[in-house]
This record gives structure tokens, sequence and C-alpha cells, in this order.
């Protein structure tokens, strides 16, 4: 199947867009080993998000570059579907600019826990305790919509699903024991990736 250029460029400049993003964020606020009370480890299920975000860069290169190569995970959507796919991934962007900026020094690129940490709940976090998750979500995820493919989107879907189940089980251990009460007292009238109904 062609691709429209028209695309495959928006793929390329959404994953260029988003690896910036966290590049900027990581140097803003690189971790401080002696503040760290608690970080989580490398344990299987990291190691296959991990595998499976090369999977799924491997893929967006290919539908960039070689489209012809993934043409076997072609899927039929009208474009009007594939445009709806950029507005979910700009809100996505917008969440996660939000989210970053309300967390401020409170961010990680890697969860942990910090002697100087707060629990945050203004922003976005007044109703999701996992905004910057649910971002990678809406902007990694729509790339199934906008490329049209298979291959691209659900190895996308995929590995943030994953890498993000295994970082908020970890955070939701480490915020209890750090915050207590009150955190599990914000955890009953939020939701983890989605406001609570």
């Amino acid at each position: 199947m062609n691709q429209p250029i028209v695309f495959r460029l928006l793929v390329a400049v959404i994953l260029t867009a988003f690896i910036l993003h966290r590049g900027y964020y990581s140097r803003r606020f690189p971790p401080d080993a002696r503040e760290t009370i608690d970080r989580m480890g490398r344990n299987p299920a990291t190691i296959a998000a991990a595998m499976l975000s090369f999977v799924a860069l491997v893929s967006s290169v290919l539908y960039v570059f070689f489209p012809s190569l993934l043409a076997w995970a072609s899927a039929a959507f009208p474009a009007w579907l594939r445009w709806i796919g950029l507005g979910v991934a700009l809100a996505g962007f917008v969440l996660l600019e939000a989210s970053q900026r309300t967390l401020g020094r409170n961010w990680s690129d890697q969860p942990r826990v910090t002697a100087t940490q707060q629990l945050v709940t203004t922003g976005p976090y007044r109703t999701i305790r996992y905004p910057i998750y649910t971002s990678f979500l809406l902007i990694l995820g729509a790339l199934l919509l906008i490329s049209a493919n298979w291959s691209v989107g659900f190895s996308w879907i995929a590995s943030v699903a994953l890498d993000a189940a295994v970082r908020i089980r970890y955070r939701e251990r480490a915020m209890t024991d750090r915050f207590g009460e009150e955190y599990i007292e914000y955890r009953k009238r939020t939701g983890s990736l989605f406001p609570r109904l």
C-alpha cells in the first residue's frame, strides 16, 4: 500500500518531538543519586518493554523511509481517522507538557523517590495520578491511526502499556511508603491513567 508522504512525515515529526521533549526534561532535571531514597530496578518486564520499544522504533523508521517493507501490516483507515490520530497526539503533547510543568523538580526519568519529593496533587494530578503515562499512550498510541499500520501502532501501544504498568506498580508502593495515609486518600479520589468516574 502506498503511504501518503504527509502521514509518514507526521510520524517522523511526532516521534522526533517526543524524543526531544523527553531529552529536554531529562537534562533539565537530572537525577541526583544523593537525594534518592528508593528507585525502581530492572526486571524482566522492564527489559521486555525496552525490547518492544526498540521494535516499535524500528517499525516506525521502516514506515517513514521504506513503507513498502511494512505494507503487509497496513490498515485501510480513512484519511479523516488518520487526522483524528493527529489530534489525539497533539492532545497528548498538551497533557505531557502540563504534567511536566506541574511536577517540576519532582519529576524523574526513571521512577524513584527522593528525600525532597512532594506529593503533587494540582494541575492534571488533581484527577489523574499518572498523566505522563496517559500522555505517552495518547501520543504513541495515536501512531496506529496516523500510520494506518498495525506493526507501528501495536508495537508502540504494547511497549508503553507494559512500561506504564510496571512503573505504576512500583510507584503505587513507593508513594504509599513515602506519604502513607495522605497518598492513600489521594489514590481514593483519583484515577490511575484516566479520571475516576
